[in-house]
This record gives C-alpha cells, sequence and structure tokens, in this order.
C-alpha cells in the first residue's frame, strides 16, 4: 500500500465514512473504494476532490495523479478542513460548519467553499446561520441525489418557522431525513419529490416527534 492509498484509508477510518457514501458521492462503484482503500486501484485525479470534499483532506494527499496536476501547474479549489482555524480560510473562500446530531457525523467539521459560489447557493442568507450536511436518502431525487452535500439554514429550526411546500431537514421519529414539508388542517405531511410520491402524514398530536433542523437553501 502506497502512501495515498494509506492516507485515504486513514482519512476514511478517522471519520467513520463507509465505501457506499465514498461510492456515492464520487460516483463510482463501492468495488472502486475497495480497491483505492488496499492500494489495488489508484484515486483517479478527477474523483480526488470530491473524495476529499467527503473526507476532510486534501485531494493531493490520497491521489497520486491529482498531487501530478499540482506539480503541472493546475490551480486547486478550495479544500475542507478537519479542525479549521479562523486564520485558515483563504481569501475568496468561506467556512461553513456541519450541521450536528442529524445523521451520521461523516466528512470534516469544516468544509471551505469559493465566496462567488456559496453566494449563488446561500443567496441572503447570513453565512453565520448555514450548515452543511449529506443528504441521507433518495427521497428528493432527481433534485437533490442520495449522499448530496446540502446546505442548511438553522435559523428555521421550529414549527413556526416552517413554510408550506419547502424543503427541509428534519428527525421524524427520531430517523433523519430531508423532504419536502406540507401543512395541512388537522396534519403534516412529509412528502418526496414529486407531485404523486410517497409521503408520511404527521397528526397534529404526534407533532412533537417532528424536529426541524432547518431550511435546505442550496445542494452541491
Amino acid at each position: 500500500m502506497n502512501k495515498y492509498a494509506q492516507a485515504f484509508a486513514q482519512a476514511m477510518d478517522a471519520t467513520g465514512t463507509r465505501n457506499t457514501a465514498v461510492a456515492s458521492h464520487a460516483g463510482v462503484l463501492e468495488n472502486n473504494v475497495s480497491q483505492w482503500r488496499t492500494g489495488r486501484r489508484p484515486i483517479p485525479a478527477e474523483r480526488a476532490v470530491a473524495v476529499s470534499a467527503l473526507l476532510g483532506v486534501p485531494p493531493e494527499r490520497i491521489s497520486e495523479a491529482y498531487e501530478r496536476l499540482l506539480l503541472a501547474g493546475y490551480s486547486a479549489p478550495a479544500m475542507p478542513v478537519q479542525n479549521l482555524r479562523e486564520d485558515a480560510v483563504p481569501a475568496g473562500h468561506v467556512a461553513i460548519e456541519r450541521l450536528e446530531d442529524f445523521g451520521r457525523p461523516e466528512g470534516p467539521a469544516h468544509i471551505l467553499l469559493p465566496e462567488f459560489l456559496s453566494h449563488r447557493k446561500i443567496g441572503l442568507t447570513p453565512m453565520e446561520h448555514v450548515r452543511w450536511t449529506l443528504h441521507p436518502s433518495r427521497a428528493m431525487e432527481p433534485e437533490i441525489d442520495r449522499h448530496a452535500l446540502v446546505l442548511v439554514d438553522i435559523t428555521a429550526c421550529s414549527h413556526e418557522h416552517v413554510v408550506d411546500g419547502g424543503i427541509y431537514a428534519y428527525t421524524l421519529w427520531g430517523r433523519p431525513d430531508i423532504r419536502r414539508v406540507l401543512i395541512r388542517k388537522n396534519s403534516w405531511s412529509v412528502a418526496c419529490y414529486g407531485k404523486d410520491a410517497d409521503s408520511t402524514d404527521v397528526p397534529d398530536s404526534d407533532l412533537g416527534n417532528l424536529h426541524i433542523f432547518g431550511a435546505v437553501i442550496g445542494s452541491l
């Protein structure tokens, strides 16, 4: 096992990330991830950035092909970091914290995004109100893919803040998901993508079991 495969395996172990999550995030088969992890196959340069964003390591640490691009003069995009200091945020970028206590704590505590991209995604929402997480299900496909990186406004975190038809990160009876929330006369519904998609009704008497983490304001 070379140093790149070793760094990849260590990052997966440190973050508790599963092969399935990496495969979905990078758009490859789970078998490819297994081979990356054992060093039987190198991580391609074109997959390195997506993998590094999930694990919180520089792509050149886990991909020899990506490191060669850097040495050839390629300009690297923003990198996520595990223990971010305020003075570690490069100019032209913003740091976004992970949404805590929602789903499995996969990935780094912070990610860095270019300012121009973050402003296009979050609009006028103050950056200190934005958190990132990974979509835990296929409920909103094809609008939001499973394991897509999702940006959440944590100020919309109570039933009073919910707007009918908005998309929210929530837990229902302890199970995390991201869906469209529909407000009805005597109940609420959490609905999948599309008009005729499956939905789960939540009677008013059970609304205490619906915990809202925030409104989804963008995805990557």
